[in-house]
């Protein structure tokens, strides 16, 4: 038995020990797996687990899930998988805890799918390919997304979250809208004689889509820059579908989910596959991932089973937690919290989507291009704010800055015709 007085220490790597095997019993289980039919050869998928936040120390991991669908060749598509994570992850300044990091992500993500759109198209290649990325870091799923390929979520408690946009001109008025604003043109195929066919597009290049990496001869009204969703699901876990259009062209969302209810992931992308297949036929390559996030044993004995929801519960389900929902984290799971949106930013400006709401001191990299991350001698930036209503209360320092060339290539994507007229 211990005095008063007497004085206990414990070893400092006893204490990393301890916390290594606390974040592991929060963090869940991934189990993950994919399938696809191929007709043109154009899908590629892109899975990494435990990638390390913190290099080294085995425990900060995060998972990475995928889907390039190409069009007019493999190029973009190829690119990409190769060179989008690695770009998302140089956006992110060094030195941040994992709220820090997490909270980083939306806008690390669209610098790297811009940066990554930039490097492709100076090779002078005109494929391009619809993307679909997905951050899973702990409870946290971020999801950045242009063109029509879908990720979905059905969380324990039920329901589905649409965690991507169809950015198909066919459906989106408002990137129709956006389109013309820029300059572009939308419109079916003319096939002479006043006949028009086919799904509205794009022109000049007659492309469906509105935003996706590549597509360098369809004019820069057609944008790299991503809509982003991030949740954070309860300890309960869920399931991740990320599908090309060949899924989405022939089932919903609740079909693809209700296919293969009860069955582990491989399986599950192969049933859905074949479900899409066998109703339309194999017209396009069609390609899913599943990803199940699991709890630990010990809470999955306590999770009930997914219920089925109205469409009218999804609004509610995406209520924030209050204040003191940390005080509540060792509580018994008999009754798991809904998913709780963090972010969610759809806007095709580049201007307003590097910008951040986070207050992080160290977000910005003073003097480098918050996209292509060179290096920017001081005056030489220019600050994204520039020439925008809040510009006059800002300070000349204050970033993020961009450099010449990116600055250009973000005028081109808002539609600034002197950039339009002197390089076409």
């Amino acid at each position: 038995m211990s005095t008063k007085g007497d004085h206990h220490t414990v070893p400092l790597s006893v204490l990393l020990k301890r916390e290594s095997a606390n974040e592991k019993i929060d963090s869940p289980e991934l189990v993950h797996g994919q399938f696809n039919q191929s007709k043109k050869g154009e899908d590629f998928t892109f899975v990494k687990t435990d990638c390390q936040r913190v290099m080294g120390d085995g425990v900060s991991t995060f998972s990475v899930f995928g889907l390039f669908d190409g069009h007019n060749g493999p190029a973009a598509a190829i690119y990409t998988k190769e060179n989008l994570l690695n770009n998302v992850l140089a956006a992110i300044p060094p030195d941040l805890n994992r709220d820090e990091w997490v909270a980083a992500l939306p806008r690390a993500m669209v610098a790297g799918f811009v940066k990554t759109d930039k490097d492709f198209q100076e090779r002078a290649r005109k494929s391009g390919t619809t993307v679909t990325f997905v951050i899973v870091e702990g409870w946290v799923v971020s999801v950045a997304s242009v063109g029509d390929s879908r990720c979905i979520l059905e969380p324990a408690e039920g329901g589905v979250y649409y965690l991507s946009a169809d950015h198909r001109l066919e459906i989106n008025e408002q990137e129709r809208d956006r389109v013309t604003a820029s300059g572009g043109e939308v419109g079916r195929l003319n096939t002479g004689g006043g006949t028009e066919i086919g799904p509205l597009r794009c022109w000049p290049g007659g492309l469906c889509l509105s935003r996706s990496i590549g597509d360098l001869d369809v004019g820069e009204y057609i944008v790299p820059v991503p809509y982003v969703k991030q949740v954070k699901l309860s300890s309960a876990g869920g399931r991740l579908i990320i599908s090309s259009d060949g899924v989405w062209d022939a089932i919903s969302a609740e079909e693809a989910l209700d296919c293969c209810r009860g069955l582990p992931p491989e399986p599950s992308a192969e049933h859905i596959v074949k479900e899409a297949v066998g109703k339309k036929g194999i017209r396009d390559d069609t390609t899913c991932i599943v990803v199940d996030i699991l709890p630990s044993e010990k809470l999955a004995a306590s999770v009930p089973p997914p219920k089925k929801q109205g469409k009218g519960m999804l609004k509610s389900m995406f209520k924030r937690k209050g204040s003191d929902s940390s005080s509540n984290i060792e509580k018994e799971y008999a009754e798991p919290d809904l998913v709780e949106e963090l972010f969610e930013e759809g806007s095709a400006m580049l201007s307003e989507r590097l910008d951040t709401k986070y207050p992080l001191c160290n977000m910005f990299k003073l003097f480098m291009c918050a996209v292509c991350q060179v290096e920017v001698k001081p005056g030489e930036g220019v600050s994204i704010h520039a020439g925008t209503a809040n510009c006059r209360k800002l300070r000349p320092w204050d970033g993020p800055f961009l450099c010449a060339s990116c600055q250009e290539k973000k005028d081109a994507m808002e539609g600034k015709r002197g950039y339009l007229l002197t390089h076409t």
